[in-house]
């Protein structure tokens, strides 16, 4: 295939998510696709509403509810009814789900450090640079 950016970005996102997909299964065997995402962002935005899960993570809210049933049920997060309404939950980690998230952050620096091996750190700056500028290009398209 051309190296076009579209293939570049797939490539390069696909590859990194196997690989850490693979590897959090012997760091954290149990947890499912999507639900490393939502323990990322729980670490930072503890205390958050599903909608905002779902826009922090680039997900349909339809397709959050089953990721964060599951996450339940599994002890990984717990909600708080909001004004008694379900969907307008608080979702907060438990400690079972910090723990994992502790290790998902690890194995995200472990990961993207040799991902990055041998790029200069000017290199890294601009090109996260160059990538923040490419994301806020394609967000506008989504209004």
């Amino acid at each position: 295939m051309e190296e076009t950016l579209h293939y570049t970005l797939l490539s390069v996102h696909t590859l990194f998510q196997k690989a850490f997909l693979l590897r959090l299964s012997k760091e954290c065997p149990g947890l499912l696709p999507g639900q490393p995402k939502v323990i990322d962002y729980l670490m930072s935005h503890p205390d958050s509403f599903q909608r905002e899960i779902a826009e922090g993570c680039l997900i349909e809210p339809a397709t959050l509810c089953p990721i964060l049933e599951k996450m339940e049920r599994s002890g990984l997060i717990r909600r708080d009814k909001a004004d008694g309404n379900r969907k307008n939950s608080l979702v907060a980690l438990t400690e079972e789900g910090r723990k994992n998230g502790k290790r998902i952050r690890e194995l995200f620096r472990t990961m993207e450090e040799e991902a990055l091996e041998g790029i200069a750190p000017e290199e890294r700056r601009r090109l996260m640079r160059s990538l923040s500028q490419i994301r806020e290009h394609v967000r506008r398209w989504m209004v």
